[in-house]
């Protein structure tokens, strides 16, 4: 009986602790701080599944093929300093040009973050899924594709009629400075796609093939590059790739976030 009776209260004492910790972890996030993870939360836009053909065979090394996604949901603009400022002080990292915000050109709380190598792109999207307890990565290269086609719509730009309107200029139409959702958004609700900044995807560079379904080739292989997706192109942003070593610290690189779960998030 003594023998049990200790058990139970070590029992006891063990849940107390548990309850404890939870409630230290969960009040390390001041009020803003909870609102700037609730807003990224809300941001996520439902992408329904399919098939559709991946590529365009008049771009370089993106010929065509097909593939197949589950559903997933992504972030509607890329990520902004002031999320990824609170994902560097929370992880003890030291804040980027702090000096900048609101003083130098897109340096803004509210403009998509830049200065992030591929692993830390990845790290801030598996970190910001803890804190909301979904299975949030960057995006493959397939689901970014997917979703800047407006699910595979053969469209060369992610815009809300799928061109680029006027003369070209960096200053009027895509500045990589301006803040997130400066411009419309394409008919699934996503903005920056097409302009912004380019972005990191989970995938290294590879060969396509197909048919595949649900492709992804995240393997960290520190003799690939990864790829790069949304270059601003008079032409097929939405199928131009490009490459860069995820070691790579790049003063125009961002990123969003993926979350894969085959149902909204809510």
């Amino acid at each position: 009986m003594a023998n049990k009776s200790i058990v139970t209260i070590l029992k006891r004492i063990s849940v107390t602790l548990c309850m404890i910790t939870y409630i230290n972890c969960t009040s390390q996030l001041s009020k803003e701080e909870q609102q700037i993870i609730n807003q990224a939360k809300e941001n996520f836009v439902f992408v329904e599944g399919g098939t559709f053909i991946m590529g365009e065979n008049n771009t370089p090394i993106a010929p065509e093929h097909e593939v197949t996604l589950s559903s997933y949901s992504i972030s509607k603009y890329e990520t902004t300093w002031k999320e990824y400022d609170l994902f560097r002080k929370k992880n003890g990292l030291e804040i980027m040009a702090p000096d900048y915000r609101d003083t130098v050109e897109g340096y803004c709380d509210s403009c998509p973050a830049k200065k992030a190598s591929w692993y830390t792109a990845k790290e801030y999207c598996q970190w910001l899924g803890k804190q909301l307890n979904l299975p949030l990565d960057l995006p493959t290269e397939a689901q970014w594709e997917f979703a800047a086609r407006s699910r595979g719509k053969n469209v060369f730009h992610a815009t809300d009629n799928g061109k680029i309107v006027g003369s070209y200029t960096v200053k009027r139409n895509y500045d990589l400075n301006k803040k997130v959702g400066s411009f419309a958004p394409n008919p699934l609700g996503i903005y920056d796609m097409s302009g912004g900044r380019p972005e990191w995807t989970n995938d290294y560079m590879w060969a396509y093939e197909g048919p595949v379904t649900d492709p992804r080739f995240d393997t960290i292989d520190l003799n690939k590059e990864k790829v790069v997706r949304g270059f601003h192109n008079l032409y097929n942003s939405t199928y131009l790739r490009g490459s860069r070593d995820p070691n790579l610290i790049d003063g125009n690189i961002g990123f969003r976030c993926a979350c894969n779960k085959e149902t909204p998030v809510n």
